[in-house]
């Protein structure tokens, strides 16, 4: 949809955003990656839990295939009693657009992290950012303004997480009640950051060559 003046919205096509039975814009904070032991999902669920999340309406949701192991077994077990977090297993990339356009911030507790895609991809979007200080993570931070949207938390106590994530839900509390305004600005930006980290990589590049 356009909105005037340029602006570009998308509305959510993704099922468990569009019924909002499931999920509701600017409700609900992002998990973006494989479940595996080194992205610390355990210590992101038992955070939840002791936040105050679920309960100011803001729930967890989790992206990524459930492997056969006892990781994703004990996440399974943990899941399943709790209300407030969703797994929506393999998603397609526009469903990962849907996601990050109306999530309220991504949570990214790595242990180890290769680029840290989903933390840059967040913080082109200027999505609010909780991550862990892997080197990943805080070389990123230090790109363009990204300091202003990534906050890194050491990941050694979920209480620490727990608290940021409710700071978090407290300052943005609001955002749903601007669900057009964040997405069209969500958009223009990405579009702006991805012509400029496109057009730096290709001149490193080429200077290598």
């Amino acid at each position: 949809k356009n909105g005037g003046k340029g602006n570009c919205d998308l509305e959510p096509i993704y099922q468990l955003l569009k019924d909002r039975k499931i999920l509701n814009p600017f409700k609900y904070m992002l998990f973006n990656s494989s479940i595996d032991p080194r992205k610390n999902i355990l210590f992101l669920v038992k955070a939840y839990q002791e936040s105050d999340l679920f309960m100011n309406g803001v729930k967890l949701c989790i992206t990524g295939q459930l492997k056969s192991n006892s990781y994703s077994e004990e996440l399974q077990k943990i899941v399943k009693k709790e209300p407030g977090i969703c797994m929506t297993g393999y998603v397609t990339e526009n469903e990962k657009v849907d996601l990050y356009l109306n999530a309220m911030a991504l949570l990214s507790p790595s242990l180890v992290e290769g680029f840290g895609i989903p933390v840059l991809d967040a913080a082109c979007l200027g999505m609010t950012t909780l991550a862990s200080d892997s080197d990943s993570h805080l070389e990123i931070q230090s790109i363009n303004d990204f300091a202003n949207h990534i906050i890194i938390a050491r990941t050694l106590e979920t209480r620490d997480w727990a608290m940021a994530m409710n700071a978090i839900s407290f300052n943005l509390e609001n955002l749903n009640e601007e669900i057009y305004n964040e997405r069209t600005k969500r958009i223009a930006r990405y579009h702006s950051f991805k012509e400029n980290i496109e057009g730096a990589f290709i001149s490193d590049i080429a200077e290598m060559v």
